[in-house]
């Protein structure tokens, strides 16, 4: 196999990058995962949260500290302080239709939860590997290990923080891709029924609204607000409380209220208005591009812009950024059509592994997050570029070239 000398420059980068990323994500998980004693698990989090609704305890009452219980639920047990950052209260739950979906955790030990859920999230993974292999497109021997190496380094920090953590990031992002399938088939009920499961973490699910209604997708976005509807009612009633009481709950839970690197910037120049300029400017981002490539031939493509900002317009954390795969999946396969973008890809792939090896080495100065974040929205914003640019997929902004070439040429004349 004779490689020219860019490619093998770009593999002999992503090795490097590939190893350093091993070695650290391998030491993470040596670090996190004693389950028996490890409190600080995304799925206990919420096992415990749904054994206090069982005895009809809000888990917002806790936090509140309108009541004590002795079971765990949140980042602190309920008999230590809560510190404020910035003002907002450290709250993490999730919203009532999370509770009603997943009541049987209250029905069962908690080894048998960990047993359902870890084999729910390995068939997850399987079917997010056969998805990505069939979308990836070459017969090239080198561009498959390019292709390899660097799906590996985009998402070993994310699947190695899941495996720590037990986060549902990697579910959610195999009921997205389900999800897809359905609208592609015309199933527009059953994506409504993954949609409403998917909106279980509404920092993902609710800006899947834009390109759903920009392909006028009504009935799937009304049975999904339909289903969350009742779901609510259901934990309701469980809490004696009132619906309307438990959705105005939803603006104080998660990490919009804990942290969030880029948001942290915004907060220190605006103060705690900051947050939501922060979430506006991702937002408005994630409509402009989902509407610019709503007419894309593909189901999966229309949905790139908003994916790309999903991470970053609330949360900006390991786990989410797993729901950004299509895009690098997008990028490797118009990589011929945009080399240059491409090398800024793996660029910057090579950089936040450099930011990892730093911080293992206890260089805690050059900021392991907040610069990752930024290279990881370097990478993103590449793919929403490329997807806007290529005239296949986005004949909006192909008829405006055209209209401006005529009226250059015109004037010319």
């Amino acid at each position: 196999m004779k490689l020219n000398k860019n490619k093998t420059f770009q593999i002999a980068l992503l090795i490097i990058a590939f190893c350093v990323n091993l070695i650290y994500c391998f030491n993470n998980i040596k670090k996190y995962t004693d389950y028996t004693n490890n409190w600080e698990c995304d799925l206990f989090y919420r096992y415990y949260e749904i054994l206090c609704m069982h005895d009809g305890i809000d888990p917002f009452d806790i936090f509140e500290r309108k009541i004590t219980s002795e079971k765990f639920v949140g980042y602190e047990r309920p008999d230590k302080p809560t510190e404020p950052i910035n003002g907002r209260k450290i709250v993490h739950s999730y919203p009532a239709w999370h509770a009603a979906v997943f009541w049987w955790y209250g029905y069962v030990p908690r080894w048998v939860c960990l047993a359902i859920m870890g084999n729910i999230f390995f068939w997850s993974l399987l079917g997010i590997s056969r998805w990505a292999f069939h979308k990836i497109t070459t017969t090239n021997i080198s561009d498959h290990i390019i292709n390899i190496l660097f799906l590996s380094i985009s998402l070993l920090y994310s699947l190695s923080g899941i495996y720590c953590f037990l986060n549902y990031g990697l579910l959610l992002l195999g009921c997205t891709l389900l999800f897809y399938k359905s609208l592609e088939h015309g199933h527009d009920m059953l994506a409504g029924l993954i949609y409403s499961f998917i909106m279980i973490k509404p920092q993902i699910g609710l800006l899947l609204i834009f390109p759903l209604f920009f392909n006028r997708k009504y009935k799937t976005i009304i049975l999904a607000a339909f289903i969350c509807l009742i779901e609510t009612c259901f934990t309701a009633y469980m809490l004696n409380k009132s619906p309307i009481e438990l959705i105005l709950q939803i603006p104080k839970i998660g990490a919009p209220f804990k942290k969030g690197y880029i948001a942290e910037l915004a907060i220190n120049v605006f103060g705690p208005l900051g947050q939501y300029i922060n979430m506006g400017i991702f937002m408005c981002l994630a409509a402009v591009g989902s509407y610019l490539v709503h007419n894309a031939k593909e189901t999966w493509i229309r949905f790139l812009p908003t994916l790309a900002f999903i991470p970053f317009w609330t949360y900006s954390q390991y786990h989410d950024w797993l729901i950004a795969l299509p895009c690098y999946i997008y990028i490797l396969n118009d990589k011929g059509k945009y080399p240059r973008i491409f090398a800024f890809c793996i660029f910057a792939a090579f950089l936040r592994t450099i930011v990892f090896f730093a911080y293992s080495c206890k260089f805690y100065a050059i900021g392991k997050e907040g610069i990752t974040v930024f290279l990881h929205l370097s990478i993103v914003i590449s793919c929403c570029l490329m997807v806007i640019l290529d005239e296949n997929q986005n004949k909006i902004i192909h008829n405006l070239f055209n209209k401006l070439s005529l009226s250059f040429g015109n004037n010319n004349a």
